[in-house]
């Protein structure tokens, strides 16, 4: 038999102990239920016996006289077989009985009282009347007291009757409860056998888990851990892409280098020549800081998100100025620069987003560029880009965002073809929309429409 898993216990205590605290509160109900049911039938009994006695009193000679009946003492027979005492008294002398029978105080006439005494070393009930009769100048006694013994056989009887039927209950819940919990947890044990099956592949396998028999109460849990297992898809993923674009791009300019240094290191070059392939090897080297930087960036892009809050003019303001850091010859014009619009995303990849766009107007627009901060008809904040380069054919507009996709105009011109397909990933990630096309005069124009903060 399987140990139970912490889970079913947990259920089965959760079931179990409430059904076990009302069956213990119905026992203590029951057991006080049962005293006072049957404190009264046997008073009831007790009473009965006493007045049966009372009606047999009579005067005779002027005295009190008794014609005791069987029945009248009867009426008390029991299958514990209690002991009986009874006393008829007038002023005091036993007229018939048992003289050491305890009196009651309060006892008056035409009604029965009630109470608790000991005779003949055994605790009794007593119940006892007064009783008129004609031609005596005071009432007559009469008192019948019955051992407890028949009482505390009832209240035995029931308060058993009463304790095993919650105890059957709570038992036979428990019983039915346990397997019904191990049934009800066999969908999560096929669900756990699947996913460790999975863990042992040589793959990793990144596919949802299948919500068939999943109880609809552990449904958002599976769920919760689907997505996971999509977010730790597209980490793998953007891990294998990059290694699989840096091992590309980076191969040739590698290759350049150390086929240079290889050269180099020979000694049997000329001055000229020596310093052709000292030039090739640091434009292939600046061309490899290029690849890996706009790699990582397309990494980050990745798995960005749009947490944070960034504001498009200080973003623009200092993506204009790394860009004309870095050319030169380039010129940034930033126009309608308001304060206040503020964009979901993180800062600094808002910033990479502007900057690729300024770079690449920098580089084929011609060296001068525009940016126009602005809201859109809906109030959400946008920026437009433009410069006034040769522009680009509508086929090569529909490749512009491909990873490595270099126009016909690139050449000559250090990149990775990375720089746009940066934008677009970082525009997904948070909720950006990005149009871009020929202007009517010269050039392209891009326009970026953020989400607000």
């Amino acid at each position: 038999m399987r140990p139970p898993s912490s889970l079913a216990l947990r259920l089965l205590l959760a079931q179990v102990l409430p059904l076990a605290l009302l069956a213990v509160a119905l026992a203590a109900g029951g057991a006080v239920l049962a005293q006072r049911v049957v404190e009264r039938n046997s008073d009831r009994l007790l009473a009965a016996s006493v007045m049966a006695i009372a009606e047999q009193v009579s005067v005779r000679d002027g005295r009190p006289s008794v014609q005791l009946s069987p029945w009248s003492l009867g009426l008390l027979d029991g299958p514990e077989r209690d002991a009986v005492f009874y006393g008829v008294r007038h002023r005091g002398r036993v007229v018939t009985g048992y003289g050491e029978l305890p009196r009651l105080p309060h006892a008056r006439v035409d009604a029965v009282v009630f109470g608790d005494g000991e005779m003949l070393g055994m605790p009794v009930r007593v119940a006892e009347t007064w009783v008129e009769a004609p031609g005596l100048d005071a009432p007559v006694s009469v008192a019948v007291a019955q051992s407890l013994d028949s009482r505390r056989a009832s209240v035995r009887e029931l308060l058993l009757g009463l304790i095993a039927l919650p105890v059957c209950l709570v038992g036979g819940a428990a019983l039915l409860i346990w397997p019904a919990t191990v049934w009800s947890l066999r969908p999560l044990r096929r669900l756990a056998a699947e996913l460790t099956r999975r863990s042992q592949d040589l793959r990793a396998s990144y596919a949802p888990a299948s919500l068939d028999g999943v109880p609809s109460e552990v449904a958002p849990v599976v769920r919760a851990y689907n997505s996971l297992l999509a977010n730790l898809e597209r980490s793998a993923t953007g891990l294998e892409r990059f290694a699989a674009d840096a091992s590309h791009q980076l191969r040739t300019p590698l290759s350049v280098i150390t086929a240079n240094l290889a050269l180099l290191a020979k000694g049997k070059l000329g001055g000229v020549e020596a310093r052709a392939l000292v030039q090739d090897s640091r434009d292939a080297s600046g061309r490899l800081n290029v690849v890996l930087r706009q790699l990582l960036a397309l990494a980050r892009a990745e798995a960005a998100a749009d947490a944070g809050v960034a504001r498009l003019d200080a973003a623009a303001r200092q993506a204009a100025v790394e860009v004309m850091r870095a050319n030169p010859r380039a010129e940034v014009r930033v126009r309608d620069l308001r304060d206040g619009l503020h964009v979901r995303g993180d800062p600094v990849l808002v910033e990479e987003m502007l900057r690729n766009l300024l770079s690449n107007g920098a580089v084929y627009g011609g060296g001068l560029v525009f940016v126009r901060l602005c809201r859109a008809a809906d109030g959400r904040p946008c920026a437009v880009i433009w410069d006034r380069g040769p522009g680009m054919r509508p086929a090569e507009l529909e490749r512009l965002f491909e990873r490595f996709y270099r126009g016909a105009g690139s050449a000559g011109t250090v990149g990775a073809g990375l720089g746009l397909a940066i934008v677009r990933t970082l525009a997904e990630a948070f909720g950006a929309e990005m149009e871009i096309a020929n202007r009517r005069r010269r050039g392209l124009v891009v326009r970026l429409t953020f989400q607000g903060a």
